[in-house]
C-alpha cells in the first residue's frame, strides 16, 4: 500500500475503533448512511515537509449527522465533531467550518466540512 493509501487507511480505522455507531468512508460513497464521516483528498493534496522525503498531506472531510431540518441534527453534529476531534488525536485539525446544509442523492443533510494534516515520509 502506498503512503497516501495508508494515511486514508489509518484515518478510517482511527474513526472505526472509536465510534462504532458511525458510518465511514474512504471515498465519496453513491448513498452514504448516516451519521457518516467522508475522507476526500484536501489542496493542497501533498505540500512540501522538513526535508527532501518529508511532506504534509491533507484530507478535507464531510461530516454529516442526519436531516438538515431537525433539531437534534444539531446536537448530534456537535458531538459527532468532538469525537471525531479525539479519535484523530494523530492528525493535526486545521479547521472544522460552520454547519451547512450538504446535498447528496437529492437529500439534505446537516453537516460540516473538517481539514486535516499530518507529515508523512515518502518511502522510495
Amino acid at each position: 500500500m502506498n503512503t497516501l493509501a495508508t494515511a486514508r487507511h489509518n484515518i478510517t480505522l482511527a474513526l472505526a475503533q472509536e465510534l462504532s455507531d458511525l458510518s465511514i468512508y474512504g471515498f465519496v460513497p453513491g448513498r452514504p448512511n448516516v451519521p457518516c464521516f467522508v475522507v476526500e483528498p484536501g489542496s493542497p493534496y501533498m505540500s512540501e515537509g522538513e526535508t527532501f522525503c518529508d511532506f504534509n498531506v491533507r484530507y478535507s472531510c464531510i461530516l454529516l449527522a442526519d436531516n438538515a431540518t431537525n433539531e437534534n441534527a444539531t446536537e448530534k453534529l456537535d458531538q459527532l465533531i468532538c469525537e471525531v476531534i479525539d479519535a484523530l488525536d494523530q492528525w493535526t485539525v486545521e479547521s472544522v467550518e460552520q454547519p451547512s446544509q450538504f446535498e447528496v442523492n437529492n437529500n439534505y443533510f446537516l453537516g460540516t466540512r473538517i481539514d486535516i494534516v499530518a507529515p508523512k515520509t515518502l518511502t522510495i
